[in-house]
């Protein structure tokens, strides 16, 4: 079954971890069956999220009650929320508002599910109204309203319904896959004797991750966000002509800033640097983000790495940045990456501690038309004269689609590296 045109039936489990790491409006929130084929139900008093049954609206409602309430307390407040048009800039700070207000009445972090609830809310692609609408039935997730249905029909191309069925298939595996899809054991054979090549994402893929070169299923798009980290390191490194600060150490520290889940499940993958960088013997990797959990592990590897008598240790960190660098287990980078880290909480206090380390620093953007912005703020903080290498389209990018409200994009789509964020002047590479 070809996952890019047929929505895949859900097969987790109906258990709260499991239905809970996504949403959807138009699938209902406990056994994940579409609207299409349901006589489905919303919550009546936040109107924000679908159940089939009653059964699953009341089983549910004990997770859902706190941000229900607070929902149903800011469209009170705001009677023409639903109902106003909006260009897209309006639409995002109104929505920022919106959630601003319910996290100020819920008063806990949100769980993913619910911060989807405003990532992926109905609305018309048009006009951006949150009433009268209806759904594409083919992807179910893009939306429009009467009036604007013929303008929808022609500009739903720029957002390929193919694409948003395979986003809907990978989110809805990925809460089987997630805690399990392990890169153990698959470089076994990388690269071989006579290495096979690779100089972009799917051939890489193919080459030494696929059962069946050519054949694409759900786990093959999920390793490519986990491999993604990695080859964009090398790739990065390679065309900024700084791979021997890598390939002339014996012992290479990365630190990874701003660490999420997906950076902790494709760790394993990171043993593709023992192989691509020979010289290394010992590889530490540093994961750092208030997200994970505290860890320090020796990782398994290749019996060939292992034969080479190489290592793979990595640490978790749950802390900032700059609480790590006071940490006693602190080690000095030889290489800082961060992917899709810009326009985080206390990005100035983060390039400021990354400038202090003197090292090469990689970072990666998911939207081109972002770069040249991202390099000016980093100039405002900095100085002019911080300026990157090399700032270009990554042909190791992600090939898992995700999506905020209205566009598709793919993680690690650009590569921005700097030999260091001190005050010397480079000439920028920018190629498309």
């Amino acid at each position: 079954m070809d996952i890019t045109k047929t929505l895949l039936p859900y097969s987790g489990s109906w258990m709260s971890v499991h239905y809970n790491k996504i949403f959807h409006p138009n699938f209902c929130h406990i056994c994940k069956k579409t609207t299409e084929i349901i006589s489905s139900t919303t919550c009546d008093r936040c109107s924000s999220i679908s159940y089939c049954s009653k059964d699953h609206k009341n089983l549910h409602f004990p997770q859902h009650r706190e941000i229900c309430i607070a929902i149903e307390k800011f469209l009170k407040n705001n009677p023409q929320y639903l109902t106003r048009r909006s260009t897209y800039d309006e639409l995002l700070e109104a929505q920022g508002e919106f959630y601003l207000s319910v996290i100020q009445d819920l008063r806990r972090i949100p769980e993913n599910y619910e911060k989807q609830m405003f990532t992926f809310a109905k609305l018309c692609f048009i006009c951006h109204q949150q009433t009268g609408l209806y759904s594409c039935k083919k992807c179910l997730s893009i939306d429009y309203c009467l009036e604007h249905k013929e303008e929808f029909e022609q500009h739903h191309k720029q957002i390929s319904c193919n694409l948003l069925i395979l986003w809907l298939n990978l989110e809805l595996s990925n809460v089987q896959y997630e805690s399990t899809a392990s890169l153990s054991l698959k470089f076994i054979k990388f690269p071989d004797n006579d290495m096979r090549p690779f100089d972009k994402m799917a051939k890489f893929i193919e080459e030494y991750v696929q059962d069946k070169k050519g054949v694409w299923n759900v786990l093959d798009y999920i390793y490519t966000d986990y491999v993604s980290g990695p080859l964009s390191v090398y790739y990065g490194m390679s065309q900024a002509e700084l791979s021997d600060i890598l390939l002339t150490r014996s012992i290479s520290i990365i630190h990874i800033i701003k660490a999420e889940a997906v950076e902790r499940n494709g760790l394993p993958a990171w043993e593709i640097l023992l192989h691509l960088f020979p010289n290394i013997k010992v590889l530490i990797v540093v994961l750092v983000g208030t997200d994970l959990q505290f860890e320090f592990s020796t990782q398994e590897i290749c019996p060939r790495c292992n034969y080479n008598k190489k290592k793979f240790i990595y640490e978790c960190c749950c802390m900032l940045y700059s609480d790590y660098m006071a940490n006693p287990m602190y080690g000095r980078a030889d290489l800082i990456v961060g992917f899709q880290v810009f326009e985080t909480v206390l990005w100035d206090e983060y390039l400021r501690i990354m400038q202090s380390q003197k090292c090469p620093v990689l970072l990666t953007i998911p939207i081109e038309s972002t770069s040249l912005t991202e390099i000016a703020e980093i100039q405002k903080v900095l100085g002019r004269d911080v300026c990157p290498v090399i700032n270009i389209k990554n042909k190791f990018r992600s090939l898992r689609p995700y999506r905020d409200l209205k566009y598709i994009y793919y993680r690690n789509s650009f590569v921005i590296v700097f030999k260091t964020l001190k005050n010397t002047t480079s000439v920028t590479e920018s190629s498309s």
